[in-house]
């Protein structure tokens, strides 16, 4: 509080204000006499800085020119098993595809048999109205000539 009680004592003008005003200012720099403890400012607490994490670099004995020598058994196998997983998922999609094209040949196979159907419907329905029609006229004819 040091710095405040500089400000008040030299560069306040306390005889210009009114009396309450002097009477309040006198009993703050009276309590800030009194207490003359002084204390540490606050400081944060230093942590420590977060290490970084090193990368070392795997190295691997070349036995033969472009070689690698095998690593351990763990990595063989693991290698062995994604490549196998690999090998199957390829399988797979390649059977989905097998199977997609089976059924859209299916579907459409189903589609062209019921138009084949339709049409052989509208045609024979065709033929009969022609048939029927052609019996009318004929009748038609008899009964002007009779």
């Amino acid at each position: 509080m040091h710095p405040v009680r500089v400000l008040l004592t030299q560069h306040v003008p306390v005889n210009e204000y009114p009396e309450k005003m002097q009477e309040w200012y006198h009993s703050a720099v009276k309590e800030l006499e009194n207490k003359v403890k002084h204390y540490t400012p606050l400081i944060c607490e230093k942590k420590k800085p977060v290490p970084l994490k090193q990368y070392t670099p795997k190295i691997v004995k070349v036995l033969e020119f472009g070689r690698k020598q095998a690593g351990s058994k763990k990595e063989q196998e693991r290698k062995q098993l994604i490549q196998r997983h690999k090998r199957e998922l390829k399988g797979a999609i390649r059977e989905i595809r097998k199977d997609n094209q089976f059924l859209a040949r299916m579907q459409l196979s189903e589609i062209m048999e019921r138009d084949s159907a339709r049409k052989r419907k509208v045609k024979e329905l065709l033929g009969s109205l022609a048939t029927q029609e052609g019996e009318w006229k004929a009748m038609k004819r008899q009964k002007w000539k009779n």
